[in-house]
């Protein structure tokens, strides 16, 4: 058993030798503040003339061991303008590898590089919007009351919308509008033609994923509904009501020009209309249609 505990002892002591060498105590600072001293010298490999990187959460300067003794070193900033930012009795990170310095140093201008990078594109992208659409689509089913479902063919629909949006963050967009429909539905038994118009309000909300490489374009989602009227001429008849948009749902492509202030978006669009409608003699009829649609515009 001690011979077990041994040897346990064995192989645990480099793990907690090599994660001790990595912190170091300041002992002291000069009052130029230009040089300090650690508690590391010779015993822990440390040699006259070596550089070495001291660091804590917040900054990160390299200096050169000047005078060195067996427990005990003392350190010169290489940078003539700075000043030590530690205080006597604090434990700070202490990088010994020249390798590792530069690693290290290259890893921060590089954090700070992406910094500048992802505020200047913020920037660029957080403000507000102005959409312009136009889409073409098909109905996937539709159904009206008191109307058999044989004597409806197909459907076709055209809408133009505007939106004005505000994109919050980098993924983040909310925004609404107005959008005018125009569909013409065949019928048969007898054969006619259903033309209908319907005008809405539309709120909707828009996720953006990241840019597509180091491309000027990315993919986005959207879901949204609205509200309107609704207005259908049947033969001499025509009958008005209220249309809800709820949901539509739309995964779009956004692509903008090197150095435009604008953009083009293209669309795939799925949604599901509901209109409750009253012919001028009293008699309601309801229509349920899903539409699929592809839509262009541009935003700017």
């Amino acid at each position: 058993m001690n011979k077990l505990l041994i040897i346990l002892s064995l192989l645990i002591a480099p793990v907690f030798v090599q994660a001790s060498d990595n912190l170091v105590i300041i002992q002291s600072i000069s009052n130029s503040k230009k040089t300090f001293v650690i508690r590391k010298g010779r015993d822990f490999g440390i040699s006259k003339g070596q550089i070495s990187l001291f660091s804590t959460t917040d900054i990160s300067f390299t200096a050169r061991a000047t005078e060195v003794t067996r427990l005990y070193s003392l350190w010169t900033l290489l940078d003539k303008e700075a000043t030590v930012p530690f205080n006597p009795e604090e434990v700070v990170t202490y990088t010994s590898s020249l390798e590792r310095i530069w690693s290290e140093v290259a890893l921060t201008k590089l954090k700070e590089v992406e910094q500048k990078q992802e505020e200047s594109y913020l920037r660029n992208i957080v403000g507000n919007y102005i959409s312009l659409r136009a889409s073409w689509g098909v109905s996937l089913s539709q159904s009206t009351s008191e109307v058999a479902a044989e004597s409806l063919d197909s459907r076709t629909t055209l809408h133009f919308e505007a939106t004005y949006s505000k994109r919050m963050n980098r993924h983040l967009e909310i925004g609404g509008g107005v959008r005018f429909d125009s569909d013409t539905a065949k019928g048969t038994n007898p054969e006619r033609t259903i033309p209908s118009t319907r005008n809405f309000l539309i709120a909707d909300i828009t996720y953006h994923f990241n840019q597509l490489r180091d491309s000027r374009s990315h993919i986005y989602a959207g879901l949204g509904a609205g509200i309107g009227k609704s207005s259908t001429e049947v033969a001499d008849s025509t009958k008005t009501g209220s249309a809800t948009l709820l949901p539509y749902f739309r995964l779009g492509y956004e692509t903008s020009p090197e150095k435009s202030s604008y953009s083009f978006i293209a669309e795939l669009q799925i949604e599901n209309i509901v209109a409750k409608e009253t012919f001028t003699t009293g008699d309601e009829q309801s229509t349920g249609i899903v539409n699929s649609k592809f839509a262009i515009g541009v935003r700017f």
